[in-house]
């Protein structure tokens, strides 16, 4: 008799169930458990209920994009950075309620916060753009010609 190479192990069947989750670090179906909570066979903590590869999610992107255009956005009376900002604020407000309630990948997180700060940061410049610019226009109405 010959001697066979040794054969590759056998991949995991895949799910039958394909709403199922699994545990990163043993496989054990933690579809039944609490985010947060840990994993009943190896005690590894459940830090999200994502399946399939981690994406980036859409709003923390939208919010980051908007809020850093906020900021230059003042430079048009303030009125672009002023509507830049809110909407800034508001992606990335929704953005970090999605990755609480676990509907969004924790790594989304930081893109959202530099999105929340850039929106804040260049609302206030342009209010503050938009004010300096309406005080200038009363100033010059009122002098004169």
């Amino acid at each position: 008799m010959t001697d066979l190479p040794p054969q590759p192990p056998t991949p995991p069947a895949p799910p039958t169930n394909p709403g199922a989750m699994f545990c990163a670090s043993c496989g054990y179906d933690i579809s039944s458990q609490p985010l947060g909570g840990r994993c009943p066979e190896c005690g590894s903590p459940i830090v999200q209920r994502m399946n399939g590869a981690q994406q980036t999610q859409g709003k923390a992107i939208a919010a980051l994009v908007l809020g850093i255009c906020s900021i230059p956005g003042c430079i048009l009376y303030g009125i672009p950075g002023i509507i830049l900002g809110i909407l800034a604020i508001i992606f990335a407000k929704q953005a970090n309620v999605a990755i609480q309630e676990g509907r969004a990948p924790v790594t989304s997180a930081g893109l959202a916060k530099g999105g929340l700060i850039c929106g804040i940061v260049g609302l206030c410049l342009s209010v503050v753009y938009f004010l300096f610019m309406a005080i200038m226009i009363v100033i010059a109405i009122a002098a004169g010609p």
